[in-house]
């Protein structure tokens, strides 16, 4: 049968399946036509809309690849390289801190971003909260803590006047696109040096969405808008983020979604000094989504000079470091160069789009000229024609190798979406044709059987259903299943506290975490550090010594110290071993669906063979038992008390000269003077300190509550989700034996009307017979080949 339906490529078997489904679409339509008359009719209605449902899926698919890069690699100019103008904004500082969807539509006249609610709400509640942080430091303060980013300095007045940071639901066009965007990434950067602990990131469940036309008709473009919608996530690259900002359940989210993931690499740095920072980026990568679906885009060949690594030695540089793309998978790697396809496609775009203007006046046009044209390009500028820098766009934009990566890309997604969305289709249609072909096959033999024999079935029937009824009742594996879970999971939890010692002293003397000038600000010696970190699980009582008290000379320093330490042992520690809870969880639940559903095989099997044995008929009831939704729910905030003292500080003494009357200094009558130290007033100061043991303990504090929230969420899926999906087995089974019932009843209804109807009745149950085991002959066909390209 695979032979029969053998494609030469997934567009065509695409197309092949569209068609299959619609001429199923019309048998269900057929079949809810001519057994109007009946309850069965309404059924199938039904069922030719879901299958329609269905082919709408397999013809719109979703192609979504993300590009994620190390800081300065062309991220951003790759994404706009692909929209055809510049969307995305980008600075030499970093830029993206959140991710961002890209949806191509044709059919739009200009692009527009799209801020759902949820987003709006989480970002006016972080500016009101950066609003209050600013006015209790000052502008001043504000404005030293970010001036290692000088774009963000008008920021902080921004805020507190709230003027120049607006964030509307829809921004329509290029410019207010860039300036939303622009500026959701400093409110967020921002955040993240004043206030981390409001940083907006830990609460968003959605992601700003740009959709956009395609700027030329190539044939990449035809090809992904026939076939499906393309949508490009852009997202922060793994050294992007700062200390504070935890971007990484919000990228590794993404990541997941996509079907393929594009990490781009610099070609100027891949030997030099930062190689091996280049790879543990990749490594990041790779650990959050896997290398199967990963693609690398070598960017700046454009600068490639004699000496340096041919494409052949590219190759098997990525082969060799980062096992991808070697030689018998060479379409994995792709070279290119962003500012040769953005050059191109911007000047293009405008040239399209700006009839009626003089050449020589766009926007885009000196900067392809400078880029085509060399040293002289003002002179061969002069004398260009429109025709000339039309030609010579199209020319690099070849040269910067984008169609090929493009439609490479493309084939790659199709490779990995359309196959997981045609065989989902398929399954479903299956089950419904299969459903169509009992129930017309039993209806048509009962109509000729004795009366006194279906009443025996449907008799025997309803006793399957008491049976499974009562097989219901018996089953008490969930109160089982929850009790070894909790257990398990203290068991984990156990053993990530042994473990966290370690791991928080390897943490803070990284060297990452020394370039967070972290200890500094406290004035506290490393080795000190670490060691009151690493008894955040033991609970050891300290001594109330010098070391566990840190004097700063102003509440703001104070506050400031307290909060970094917070919130960099949350983003660094707490979260991922609050993670690894979650994961190890969620891999016992996974096993324990697993057992639960083997139980209730063993359970339902005799009932279901029982009646198959009787009504000669085979069906099968499929469970699919959800994924526990551990979600990652951020860790809630918590500050570090600021005591406020007072201390009197030795002035020290200073000299004075005196005048006193002596009996042996000319007997009293003249002074005599004297030089004597006179003890200064001691100055009263203030003074704020902050106990590192409240830290330890509000730390402690944060992973408890982490993981009570983790066994609420264990409790919350096994009473509702894993409980629900039980009960829907049964349900299921409760379904098809009453369907089969019911259609034993309607067949001594269909006993007692007209010949001549009857003998209709007949043939049209013969016809939808016959139709629907091809159509399901067919199915299984596509479903065997979709196997066999898989493997």
């Amino acid at each position: 049968m695979i032979s029969e339906v053998l494609k030469p490529n997934i567009q065509d078997l695409q197309k092949d399946v569209i068609d299959l489904l619609e001429q199923v679409s019309s048998l269900m339509n057929h079949a809810s036509t001519a057994l109007i008359s009946d309850s069965a009719g309404k059924k199938y209605a039904e069922f030719e809309q879901q299958v329609n449902q269905e082919i709408d899926k397999v013809r719109n698919l979703e192609l979504r690849m993300a590009i994620v890069a190390p800081m300065k690699a062309g991220k951003s100019t790759i994404t706009n390289a692909i929209i055809g103008q510049e969307i995305l904004p980008s600075r030499n500082a970093a830029m993206t801190t959140l991710p961002t969807e890209i949806i191509f539509d044709s059919n739009l006249t200009q692009p527009a971003l799209y801020l759902n609610p949820q987003i709006l709400t989480v970002f006016q509640e972080t500016l009101l909260a950066l609003r209050h942080r600013i006015d209790q430091m000052g502008i001043e303060q504000a404005q030293e803590k970010l001036a290692q980013y000088p774009h963000l300095a008008k920021i902080p007045k921004q805020i507190q006047q709230a003027v120049g940071l607006t964030i509307p639901g829809k921004s329509e066009g290029r410019e207010k696109i860039i300036h939303t965007l622009t500026s959701l990434n400093d409110i967020v950067r921002v955040c993240s040096l004043l206030e981390p602990q409001a940083d907006p990131l830990q609460y968003l469940m959605d992601v700003p969405r740009i959709h956009t036309q395609f700027w030329r008709s190539s044939q990449t473009n035809q090809q992904s808008e026939n076939l499906g919608k393309l949508v490009i996530v852009d997202t922060p690259g793994p050294n992007e983020a700062g200390e504070n900002l935890r971007l990484q359940g919000v990228v590794e989210e993404q990541l997941t979604k996509s079907s393929i993931v594009l990490m781009v690499l610099d070609f100027t740095q891949l030997k030099t000094e930062a190689a091996e920072k280049v790879k543990k980026d990749v490594d990041k990568v790779i650990e959050l989504r896997g290398k199967d679906n990963l693609y690398v885009l070598i960017n700046k060949v454009d600068q490639r000079r004699d000496g340096d690594m041919s494409p052949e030695q590219v190759q098997q540089f990525v082969a060799a470091e980062f096992n991808i793309g070697g030689s018998g998978d060479i379409n994995r790697v792709f070279e290119i160069s962003a500012r040769q396809a953005f050059t191109s496609a911007t000047f293009l775009t405008e040239l399209q789009q700006g009839s009626g203007i003089k050449v020589t006046e766009l926007k885009t046009v000196r900067s392809l000229a400078q880029e085509v044209f060399g040293i002289d390009w003002e002179e061969e500028l002069e004398e260009a024609t429109a025709e000339d820098l039309q030609r010579k766009a199209e020319r690099l934009w070849k040269k910067s190798g984008f169609d090929q990566f493009l439609i490479g890309a493309i084939n790659a997604l199709m490779a990995e979406a359309a196959p997981r969305s045609i065989e989902s289709a398929l399954r479903i249609t299956r089950a419904y044709l299969e459903e169509l072909n009992n129930d017309v096959q039993l209806r048509s033999s009962a109509i000729n059987e004795d009366e006194v024999k279906l009443k025996q079935e449907v008799s025997a029937l309803e006793r399957d259903l008491q049976s499974l009824e009562e097989c219901r009742n018996r089953l008490q594996e969930i109160d089982k299943i929850k009790a070894n879970l909790y257990k398990q999971l203290e068991k984990i939890i156990e053993t990530i506290k042994q473990e966290a010692k370690q791991n928080l002293e390897a943490y803070f003397t990284e060297e990452e975490y020394q370039r967070a000038d972290f200890i500094k600000k406290g004035g506290l010696a490393s080795q000190n550090f670490f060691k009151w970190v690493s008894k955040k699980f033991n609970k050891i009582e300290m001594p109330k010594t010098s070391n566990s008290i840190i004097e700063f000379q102003s509440s703001t320093a104070a506050e400031d110290f307290g909060e970094q330490a917070i919130a960099s042992a949350k983003s660094n520690i707490i979260q991922p071993l609050v993670e690894s809870v979650r994961k190890q969880a969620k891999k016992i639940i996974e096993q324990a669906r697993q057992d639960i559903t083997n139980s209730l095989d063993t359970e339902t099997q005799p009932i279901i063979e029982r009646a198959r044995q009787r009504l000669n008929e085979s069906f099968h009831v499929n469970l699919s038992l959800p994924t526990p939704n551990l979600d990652s729910k951020s860790i809630e905030n918590t500050k570090v008390n600021v005591n406020q003292h007072t201390k009197w500080i030795a002035q020290g003494y200073e000299t004075k000269i005196i005048e006193k009357r002596d009996f042996f200094h000319w007997f009293g009558l003249v002074k005599k003077k004297e030089t004597i130290n006179v003890k200064r007033p001691d100055k009263k100061e203030d003074y704020y300190t902050i106990s590192l043991q409240e830290i330890i303990d509000k730390s402690n504090k944060l992973i408890e509550d982490s993981i009570k929230n983790i066994k609420g969420e264990i409790n919350q899926y096994l009473d509702e989700d894993f409980k629900q999906r039980v009960d829907k087995f049964f349900a299921e089974l409760d379904s098809y034996l009453t369907n089969y019932c019911n259609t034993l009843i309607q067949a001594q209804t269909d006993q007692k009307i007209q010949t001549d109807e009857k003998e209709k009745l007949v043939n049209n149950l013969h016809s939808l017979e016959t139709q629907t085991s091809q159509k399901i002959n067919k199915v299984n066909g596509y479903l065997e080949y979709l196997k066999h390209i898989n493997n």
